[in-house]
Order: structure tokens, then C-alpha cells, then sequence
């Protein structure tokens, strides 16, 4: 048996080397996700590494059923299956799934078939296969959630986006990795404008992310004072606003805010809330904030949620498309264009 490691940037590239050198007999034994920190941890390098083997004695292995001693998976990437095949549906599911309303007809026409969410908790070990778990809530993800991609820039022209939300809920930490982000792997010229006077170290707190990414920042107390501070940052590209944390059901404050991004004239208003909240506090703080004329909606703390019931139970509701998903301390790379695969990861 010829066993060889593989590395590539993502896991479909892996796969493609792996198939183009083993052909069919290829099979995956194991895979990892591995990152390296570099520049004091300002950038990360991740790729995968698969080990696959190629099986010349045996070119189609049977397969075997698990037996009560083998360890239950739970890595995404341990894929017990050759590699042109799709893993097989338990037949628990079969009866289950031609009962769904919501599964698109695009879905039910693949060579597999979506399990329903919430089942999965009453599969025995033998039917809870990571990968079946996985495909399934992405497709019922992708049908039910709107999604609206990374910040589109065009040359030439500069963008404004605001960030809101309640106190605490990580306005200037995500900030800072989108600034980061644009910054470092985008190479965008990006200016941060403050307008969080009123919390104590705000000022410091986001002056300290621009010292360290070098970017260019303006604080801004008056709305009549916006035009000037956004004249200084006439040559960049995007511009992200910080404000203060803010408790929707004071009307007052809100109505100071909404003169503050009118006087901005922002192109887009990012309502921030954080993964570990109720659906129904989610639903509130979204109707609350409805004066401000959010556009799109990003999530914070992912990496403390605790299951996908409530966070689901609002986004399939929601007319937003979600943007990003923030997670984790490192400034540099926990943040990510929201997308199905970790909506999925939250579910198990």
C-alpha cells in the first residue's frame, strides 16, 4: 500500500492532487487543518494536510460495518469513505426526508439526502456521520439564509460602513480584524473614524489597533465635524466607523447616532450581535435598532455559542444578508465572510 501526505491552501485542492496522483483507488486515512503564525502573529498561513493511500492489491475494499469498539468521529475532516464515493444515508433518514417541505428540489435530486435539523440528536453512533451532518445543514443553510458576501470595493471609489450595536457586543474588536483583514491580505487603503466618546478608553482602544495596522484615524464628537474628518481621509479606500454602545430603547441617543451616519452619508450600516444571544433578545435588539436603517448584519462571538437553535430560529426570519462572522482574539484572522460551513460546525 502506497501511503504519501499531502498539503494544499484548501481541502478541494488536496483532493484534486490526491485524485490526479492515486486515481480511484485513493483513500483518505486522515486530514488536519494546520496554521502557522507569523510576524508575531499579525499573519497566519493555514493549509490542509490529507494522508491518503493508494490501495494496488485491493482496488475496491469492501466496506466493513462500524463495529461497538470504534471511536465515534467527530472531525469534518476524517473522511472514512474512497474518494469518488458519497457516504451512504442511514436508513433512518429515508423514511424521514420525503416528509420535508423546506429541503429545495435542487437538494433532493443529489446522491445525497439532507438530514433534518434537530434529528441528528437522535441518531445512534453508527448514523451520526460528521459528513452526512455537515452536507446536510449547509443545504438547508444555504436555502434558508441569506448570505451577502465580503465588502465589495471599486477602484476609484470609497466606502463608508458604520458599525452598530448594544454595549459589549465586540464593535471595535471586529472593526479591527475587518480593518486587518482589508489592510494586510487585501492591501486596501482603510481609515477607522471613532465616534465613541462617551465610553471610557474607547478612543484609546481603537487608536491603539490603528497604531499597530498604521492606518490613518479620526475622532469624531459633532456631527458639523464629520465632513472635515472625512475629507483627511479622502485617499482611502474603505472606511470603517466605530460608535458608541448603544441601548436601543433610549430614543434619545439613537436619534444622536442617526445624525452622526447621516452627516458620514455611509454607504452600508452593519448591525453587530452577539452568536451567544437568545432568539428572542436577537429579535428585539434587531427591531429596536429598525430606525437606524441597518443593511446588513454581522455576529460576534461565535466561538462562545452553544448550539445553532437560536441564532437559526432568527436568521431564517431575517431580510439582512449576514456579512461576517467574528471569532476568537487574534486580530489578524479571526474574522470571516459568513458563509453555511460554520453555521453547520455550530450544530455539533
Amino acid at each position: 500500500m502506497n501511503i504519501k501526505t499531502f498539503r494544499a491552501d484548501s481541502l478541494q485542492d488536496g483532493l484534486r492532487q490526491i485524485h490526479e496522483e492515486f486515481g480511484e483507488n485513493a483513500r483518505i486515512m486522515h486530514a488536519r487543518e494546520v496554521e502557522i503564525s507569523r510576524l508575531f502573529g499579525l499573519r497566519r498561513q493555514r493549509f490542509f494536510e490529507i494522508t491518503a493511500a493508494e490501495n494496488k492489491d485491493d482496488p475496491t475494499p469492501q466496506k466493513t460495518e462500524p463495529s461497538a469498539e470504534q471511536p465515534l468521529q467527530t472531525n469534518l475532516y476524517d473522511f472514512p469513505y474512497d474518494l469518488t464515493s458519497t457516504p451512504p444515508v442511514p436508513q433512518y433518514f429515508r423514511s424521514e426526508i420525503g416528509s420535508l417541505n423546506t429541503l429545495n428540489a435542487d437538494i433532493q435530486k443529489t446522491s445525497w439526502q439532507p438530514v433534518p435539523l434537530g434529528v441528528w440528536r437522535q441518531l445512534t453512533p453508527e448514523e451520526l456521520n460528521p459528513t452526512i451532518l455537515q452536507r446536510s445543514l449547509m443545504a438547508l443553510f444555504s436555502d434558508s439564509v441569506r448570505f451577502g458576501g465580503p465588502i465589495d470595493l471599486l477602484d476609484g471609489k470609497r466606502k463608508i460602513i458604520a458599525f452598530l450595536g448594544l454595549t459589549g457586543v465586540g464593535k471595535t474588536a471586529t472593526i479591527a480584524k475587518i480593518a486587518a483583514h482589508y489592510r494586510l491580505k487585501e492591501f486596501k487603503r482603510v481609515g477607522l473614524v471613532t465616534i465613541d466618546t462617551f465610553r471610557v478608553a474607547a478612543t484609546e482602544q481603537l487608536g491603539k489597533y490603528a497604531e499597530m495596522l498604521g492606518l490613518p484615524m479620526e475622532t469624531v464628537s459633532e456631527p458639523f465635524r464629520m465632513k472635515t474628518a472625512l475629507a483627511r481621509l479622502e485617499t482611502c479606500d474603505l472606511i470603517l466607523l466605530d460608535t458608541p454602545g448603544t441601548n436601543p430603547k433610549n430614543t434619545m441617543k439613537l436619534q444622536m447616532l442617526g445624525a452622526m451616519l447621516d452627516a458620514a452619508k455611509v454607504d452600508e450600516v452593519h448591525l453587530l450581535c452577539s452568536a451567544t444571544t437568545h432568539a428572542a433578545a436577537l429579535s428585539e435588539t434587531f427591531h429596536r435598532f429598525q430606525p437606524l436603517a441597518p443593511t446588513d448584519l454581522t455576529f460576534t462571538k461565535l466561538d462562545e455559542a452553544i448550539g445553532i437553535t437560536d441564532l437559526y430560529q432568527f436568521l431564517k426570519t431575517n431580510i439582512l444578508p449576514l456579512r461576517f462572522f467574528s471569532l476568537g482574539q487574534n486580530v489578524s484572522e479571526d474574522i470571516e465572510v459568513a458563509g453555511p460551513a460554520r453555521l453547520a460546525s455550530l450544530a455539533y
